[in-house]
């Protein structure tokens, strides 16, 4: 039985969030289908960039929680 692979699968991979019985499916995937293998090593290189990204929030932004928060009544 052939099996195809989509991009959401090699994600899923990339977080571990596969069966464990579809991790060895997946690698011989890999490492059978160039094409396959080269959307992998992209997706890679693109999950490792933004597990690597920092976000800071607007100034702006802070002043409007902290001034909601400070007006804020609960249970009024």
């Amino acid at each position: 039985m052939i099996t195809t692979f989509t991009e959401n699968d090699l994600l899923r991979y990339i977080y571990g969030e596969f069966q464990d019985n579809e991790k060895t499916d997946i690698e011989n995937a890999i490492v059978c289908d160039s094409e396959l293998e080269a959307k992998f090593f992209n997706l890679k290189l693109d999950s490792s960039i933004l597990d690597g990204l920092i976000f800071d929030p607007a100034e702006f932004t802070i002043d409007k929680i902290f001034n909601f928060s400070t007006n804020y009544q609960s249970g009024s």
